[in-house]
């Protein structure tokens, strides 16, 4: 008989799939930090006159921050995008006042809660009691926070 061969996850792995609800934070973090590490080095290195001034040490460091903030920008941007493009997509639905088109979108709201973690679920959950849609039983236990204003409340105007 055969088995299906899986590879075990290794812990780090483990780990970092157990958090999937820090995912957005930590991509947005780390591509604002890739972002000003490589852009400081960048006006270092080419529109100050650093390198002349600065010890062979410090222009090394530079560069070292250069590259090493766009490699990790490469690789890290694209899955920030991806996340900020869920949430935007949320907040399109959260902003939506139609049941009908709340329902016909429905399926994409809640994959992107799901994916941006227990905040943004109860934020949809909210919008599900407000609009009077069942609500999935995953979405049970989470609170609906209590910031939210009623819609035409004078909160906000």
């Amino acid at each position: 008989m055969a088995r299906r061969s899986t590879k075990s996850l290794s812990p780090i792995k483990k780990w970092w799939r157990s958090k999937h609800e820090y995912h957005f934070q930590a991509y947005t973090s780390i591509t604002l930090l890739s972002l000003s590490i490589a852009l400081f080095s960048f006006i270092q290195l080419f529109f100050l006159d650093y390198a002349q001034e600065a010890s062979d040490r410090m222009v090394t460091l530079t560069w070292v921050g250069f590259l090493g903030g766009s490699i990790s920008l490469f690789f890290v941007a694209p899955e920030f995008f991806y996340f900020y493009d869920k949430k935007q997509t949320l907040s399109e639905i959260l902003d939506l006042d139609s049941r009908a088109e709340v329902m016909r979108r429905r399926k994409d709201a809640e994959n992107a809660a799901d994916l941006l973690g227990a905040p943004f679920q109860s934020s949809l959950k909210g919008l599900y009691e407000r609009m009077g849609i069942s609500i999935p039983k995953r979405y049970s236990t989470l609170s609906v926070p209590s910031d939210e204003a009623p819609r035409g409340s004078p909160e906000e105007e």
